[in-house]
C-alpha cells in the first residue's frame, strides 16, 4: 500500500506514483497535480490465490497497473469518470462511473474478480471510507 499518488504526465503519458507536485522522470516537465479530489482504488485479493494485477483505465487513458491487495491514489479535477479494468486476457468489466462534486471529493472504489464458467469478469463497486485497507 502507498500513501503516494497516481499520476500520468500530459507531454509523454509516463505513469509515476508520486508524493506531491513533480518534475517527469522521463520528459522533465514540471506537473502540477489537481487539488480537486482523489479516487482512491483497492484491488482486493483472489480467492484462489491468484495474484494478476489490473490495467487501469480513467475515461479511456492508461493510469498504469494495480497490483494484487494494492491501493492508487488518483488526483482529479471535479467531473464524472468512468473507471475501466483488465487483467492479463480479461477484458471484460463492470465499469463504474464516479462523480468528483465540491460536495463528494473522494471516491472510493473496490476491484474484484468474479471467476466464470467460460470468462472472467472484473467487477468494481463503490465503497465507504470505512471499507477501505488503511493507506
Amino acid at each position: 500500500m502507498s500513501a503516494l499518488l497516481r499520476s500520468k504526465c500530459p507531454k509523454c503519458g509516463n505513469v509515476q506514483d508520486v508524493a506531491g507536485d513533480y518534475t517527469c522522470s522521463k520528459c522533465n516537465a514540471g506537473i502540477t497535480l489537481p487539488k480537486d479530489g482523489v479516487i482512491q482504488i483497492y484491488r482486493m485479493g483472489s480467492p484462489i490465490g491468484v495474484a494478476v494485477g489490473y490495467g487501469v483505465y480513467l475515461n479511456g487513458n492508461p493510469c498504469g497497473h494495480l497490483g494484487n491487495t494494492e491501493t492508487i491514489r488518483i488526483p482529479v479535477p471535479y467531473g464524472t469518470y468512468t473507471l475501466h479494468f483488465t487483467c492479463g486476457a480479461t477484458r471484460r468489466c463492470q465499469d463504474l462511473t464516479v462523480e468528483i462534486t465540491p460536495e463528494n471529493r473522494y471516491a472510493y472504489v473496490k476491484a474484484r474478480i468474479k471467476m466464470g464458467f467460460w470468462t472472467n469478469t472484473i467487477i468494481a463497486e463503490a465503497c465507504a471510507a470505512s471499507d477501505m485497507p488503511a493507506v
